[in-house]
């Protein structure tokens, strides 16, 4: 099995809450970045990054878990 065919297979099986984790996650993320631009996002800077933790991680288990 080659890896498109491995992703195209896990990426059908996701709803579309899982699409809008995704999204959510990879705003945290920018938001992370951006933190060192933005002294009010910086003082809140380990709440988005728990934030971000969580929904990655509920993604990869979603993604690598074994149907």
């Amino acid at each position: 099995m080659n890896l498109w065919k491995w992703a195209e297979g896990k990426i059908k099986k996701l709803s579309l809450w899982d699409f809008a984790m995704v999204k959510i996650a990879l705003g945290l993320l920018g938001v992370i970045i951006g933190a060192y631009i933005s002294t009010f996002i910086k003082q809140y800077v380990w709440y988005f990054v728990a934030v971000f933790v969580v929904l990655y991680g509920l993604l990869m288990y979603k993604v690598f878990r074994k149907n």
